[in-house]
């Protein structure tokens, strides 16, 4: 994608899955009452502050869920991790701690509620927004399984709408492949069993090791569960 946010597509690629380019939509419920400041903090990463400069925005943009991507599928937890803003970060600046983007300093707010913890709901479906306590980052997460133990680090703030273009999502995403850090299970075509099998680790850690001695920062960018896909958000809007 473009910073515009138009596309550009080859066309001289064979039609396969894996050379498709895929648009598709979601709709997302946000629960305003169980959780106000969440839905308040994700809105923040979809609306334009007022009385800005229009021009101002074009050469100083805010962070916008409309630059952000979907960068793993965790396998752990099954959350689709999405809200990833590339070049927001967390800094300090001048003893506490702000979201940086571009020149733009912002507070680092927590999401935080001070909702009856009964009232909470629970990681029990599948199409639930979830965001991570404590985290000042609009990194949020969507629930692919029913996932209870995710009740005590993060919190639900609204939840998937489920229409024929949400469904298809879904679907394509079961198509992805995913990264693994670890040596695919039965891969042992010469059957040399465990020796090899610590050889494999014991080489992927030293070369791993060095290249990131080296400075090359390739490995810090795979990690398990990583979609072996770009997923972009190209647009973002209140319906």
């Amino acid at each position: 994608a473009r910073t515009d946010g138009s596309t550009y597509i080859r066309d001289d690629l064979e039609d396969t899955f894996d050379n498709r380019v895929l648009f598709q939509r979601i709709i997302l419920g946000l629960y305003g009452k169980l959780s106000p400041n969440h839905v308040q903090k994700f809105l923040s990463f979809i609306e334009t502050p007022k009385n800005v400069d229009v021009e101002d925005l074009i050469d100083n943009p805010y962070p916008s869920f409309s630059r952000s991507t979907f960068p793993a599928l965790d396998q752990e937890t099954g959350l689709l991790m999405g809200g990833n803003i590339p070049s927001l970060r967390v800094k300090d600046v001048a003893g506490t701690t702000a979201l940086t983007y571009g020149s733009r300093v912002l507070p680092a707010n927590l999401w935080i509620d001070e909702s009856d913890s009964s009232k909470r709901i629970s990681h029990s479906t599948k199409g639930l927004l979830t965001h991570k306590n404590l985290d000042p980052l609009p990194n949020f997460g969507i629930t692919t399984r029913s996932q209870p133990s995710l009740d005590a680090t993060h919190t639900v703030f609204g939840q998937v709408l489920w229409d024929a273009d949400t469904l298809q999502f879904f679907r394509d995403l079961e198509d992805i492949p995913t990264y693994s850090v670890e040596r695919p299970s039965g891969f042992d075509d010469f059957n040399t069993g465990d020796v090899a099998t610590q050889v494999f680790n014991a080489q992927r850690a030293l070369f791993r090791g060095a290249a990131k001695t080296l400075g090359d920062d390739r490995v810090s960018k795979l990690y398990d569960g990583k979609l072996l896909r770009r997923m972009e958000v190209l647009q973002v809007g209140r319906l």
